[in-house]
């Protein structure tokens, strides 16, 4: 069985981003995201050491599976999101607050597997709403970064 410690990725890499302040960089917020796809790993990795079952240990790799995509599509609309190329980018801003809640909707079903643990079960809750409040406030940010348009050219 694995440590709290080591399914919060305590005494990695990860673990300055994952345990600090929520981001407020862009490549910060990227970087905890990717940190994301390490938490889901390991929350699998501890159920395949407990899981005898064959039949919860498959229910387990498709969960961790669909939280790695919504990972993955999280952070996919987030960069999206912030192309420089206006007339390229493929994602508004609903669609990265979707991408967001998806997100703290699959992290339910890794905080769920340790209720009976809450100071885990808050953090796995916690870290879906550290990636919102950090992509509103760098999104304020660059909102209040522009020059104001011109309303007599729209430009």
């Amino acid at each position: 069985m694995k440590t709290m410690r080591q399914l919060m990725l305590m005494d990695t890499p990860y673990e300055e981003v994952l345990h600090s302040e929520y981001p407020k960089t862009e490549e910060d917020l990227i970087m905890f995201l990717d940190g994301l796809d390490y938490v889901v790993e390991e929350w699998l990795d501890s159920l395949s050491l407990e899981t005898s079952n064959s039949m919860e240990h498959e229910s387990s790799n498709e969960t961790a599976s669909n939280v790695l995509m919504t990972v993955m599509w999280c952070r996919y609309a987030i960069n999206q999101f912030w192309t420089e190329d206006e007339e390229n980018r493929t994602v508004g801003y609903i669609e990265v607050m979707k991408a967001i809640r998806e997100l703290k909707q699959s992290f339910m079903k890794l905080a769920k597997r340790y209720s009976r643990e809450p100071y885990l079960a808050n953090w796995y809750l916690d870290l879906p709403l550290r990636v919102q409040a950090s992509f509103k406030n760098i999104h304020m940010k660059r909102i209040s970064q522009r020059k104001p348009m011109d309303w007599r050219t729209n430009k």
